[in-house]
């Protein structure tokens, strides 16, 4: 396929988020895009390498810029340019090729993978500069160390067991925090939503928070597995996001913080009495040391986890 040339204007919604350009979608409508796409391409004639091109919404696209990148090029938010793009070869290296071809367990493993999984794992391996490296991460993905036999968790069974979650957050950081204000927090779904529209956002200044959903937990190759509405992550590192929006000045509101509430912490006596009881209760403090909201992955002891 041809290259896509166009003007573009280097933007950025908050300082803390990376600088991007939008990508009309009638540009590359020819590409037929279904999902996030490995491009390469150039920006004023200096070459981008290898990018993802990801979906805004029916209209657009964007492809993200690093701060290192627009120093290289001496270009600043709000500076325009010439972007030419085109599809990057989905061929895969070396090195990640003859880890499937040698290993039946590692062909399995891509097998199973999703398309997004695919990319991500090909381009994590082409990221590194030596062979041997290639080599290294192609193997530590697909042919990973044994984990440590989890603990049994009694009543867990191949058969998907539903269980009713109600995470109650105390202690909340007030709607200003730093540089934003009017923030709000939720219990996020998927995380491909909106985060304005993937959760049930409440004031973050009220006495206490609750959210409910729903997951369902059975065994799958000796650990628990969880799914459901809002359960995000790889298979075994599940959590529930906490999403945090605010303003920015006069800016739009906007994702500024995620918070993991991880259910793979879940220790195992509790989750066999919440299968016992069909409740999963959480409670947490949502203010960090820091005075900000709480961020990052939150495990015991600073989530606890109880069936009531």
């Amino acid at each position: 396929m041809s290259d896509v040339r166009l003007q573009v204007v280097i933007e950025r919604k908050h300082a803390e988020t990376p600088a991007f350009v939008v990508v009309p979608a009638g540009k590359v409508a020819r590409w037929k895009l279904a999902a996030t796409t490995t491009v390469e391409g150039t920006l004023d004639g200096v070459e981008l390498g290898r990018r993802s091109l990801h979906r805004w919404d029916a209209r657009r696209w964007f492809v993200e810029l690093r701060a290192d990148f627009l120093a290289r090029i001496e270009k600043s938010v709000g500076d325009r340019a010439t972007l030419v793009l085109r599809r990057a070869s989905a061929e895969l290296p070396a090195e990640l090729q003859r880890v499937i071809d040698a290993s039946p367990e590692a062909r399995a493993r891509w097998k199973g993978a999703t398309d997004a999984q695919r990319r991500m794992l090909r381009e994590h391996v082409l990221e590194a500069k030596t062979a041997p490296t290639r080599e290294r991460r192609a193997r530590r993905a697909l042919l990973p160390p044994a984990q440590p036999r989890a603990p049994r968790v009694k009543g867990l069974g191949a058969e998907p067991r539903p269980i009713a979650v109600r995470i109650i957050g105390r202690n909340l950081p007030g709607r200003s925090c730093g540089p934003y204000t009017g923030i709000t927090v939720g219990l996020a779904q998927k995380v491909g939503c909106h985060p304005i529209d993937g959760g049930d956002g409440v004031p973050a200044d009220v006495r206490e928070a609750r959210w409910e959903t729903t997951i369902q937990v059975h065994e799958r190759d000796g650990a628990p597995a969880f799914r459901g509405p809002a359960v995000n992550g790889p298979p075994r590192e599940r959590f529930l996001y906490l999403t945090w929006i605010g303003r920015k000045g006069g800016a739009a509101p906007a994702m500024f913080r995620r918070a993991k509430l991880r259910l793979d912490a879940i220790p195992p006596a509790v989750l066999t009495a919440s299968l016992r009881s069909g409740v999963l209760v959480g409670r947490l403090a949502l203010t960090a040391p820091d005075g900000m909201p709480l961020c990052a992955s939150v495990r015991p002891p600073v989530l606890s986890w109880t069936s009531s």
